[in-house]
């Protein structure tokens, strides 16, 4: 049975940056369904939430640390509970539009070199270096990352930020396709859309924010970054759920509302 949830009417705020503000909000299931025709099949294990309507990736959530995957052909993308919402959407809406637009680059063949999201960030004024057998792209204030494996090049590769408790973190296995890191990646150069009460206590003395009627401040140094200011979706403003995405059943698929994983 579809859940109802009341919804707050307390201005949003644009905030940067994203790896800093909070989870927020995002529909997965709406996001999917209504926008890109995925789907749940009748005979799907208990964890499969969604598959894409060629049937090539699905979206699965199960207990663990890890809760909620992208999986396609060779390939998956995990999210821990609090990853920002904007990166989750950004990766998502690139799976189900890419794969209709670039299909073989979903097919888990090539191995994950991150060419595109390195120069996003680097031209964003985030550093690049190494440290404890990892090529690191580091945010300005220390507080977000995307690593490599120097040592092992066929390990996962990784976003991670600090969180409102320990850090959050997107993985990707070797052979995940390029476009899903790059929109994971982008998303982190423009605002995310946040109530107040969603800023984690945490970093509220190191987010910047202003109301979302306003105009959007300069971006930095990346056109990317300003690009993906200007087309910023606003999250949905409902009321946070008090802990950890719960495990999806077949007649609930499509009524779950979750903090980005």
């Amino acid at each position: 049975m579809p859940t109802a949830f009341s919804v707050s009417t307390d201005p949003l705020l644009a905030v940067r940056p994203v790896h800093l503000a909070g989870p927020g909000e995002v529909d997965l299931p709406s996001l999917l369904t209504a926008d890109h025709g995925w789907f749940r099949p009748y005979n799907s294990p208990t964890h499969v939430v969604l598959v894409s309507d060629t049937n090539g990736i699905a979206l699965s959530n199960r207990p663990g640390p890890m809760p909620l995957a992208l999986s396609g052909i060779g390939w998956s993308v995990a999210f821990c509970h609090q990853v920002p919402a904007e990166i989750t959407q950004s990766l998502l809406d690139e799976a189900a539009t890419g794969l209709h637009k670039h299909p073989n680059l979903f097919t888990g063949t090539g191995r994950l070199a991150g060419h595109h999201a390195r120069a996003a960030l680097l031209a964003a004024g985030w550093s690049g270096h190494h440290r404890d057998g990892y090529e690191l792209v580091s945010a300005p204030d220390r507080r977000a990352a995307l690593s490599f494996p120097l040592e092992a090049p066929g390990s996962e590769v990784m976003l991670t930020g600090a969180a409102e408790t320990g850090t959050w973190t997107v993985r990707f296995t070797a052979t995940a396709p390029e476009p899903l890191l790059t929109a994971a990646s982008l998303a982190l150069l423009g605002p995310a859309v946040r109530r107040a009460d969603q800023l984690p206590a945490r970093h509220r003395n190191l987010l910047t924010t202003w109301p979302l009627t306003e105009r959007l401040p300069h971006a930095g140094r990346s056109g990317a970054a300003r690009a993906r200011s200007e087309g910023v979706r606003p999250v949905p403003a409902a009321q946070q759920s008090a802990g950890p995405p719960r495990a999806v059943s077949a007649a609930s698929a499509s009524a779950v509302r979750r903090r980005p994983s």
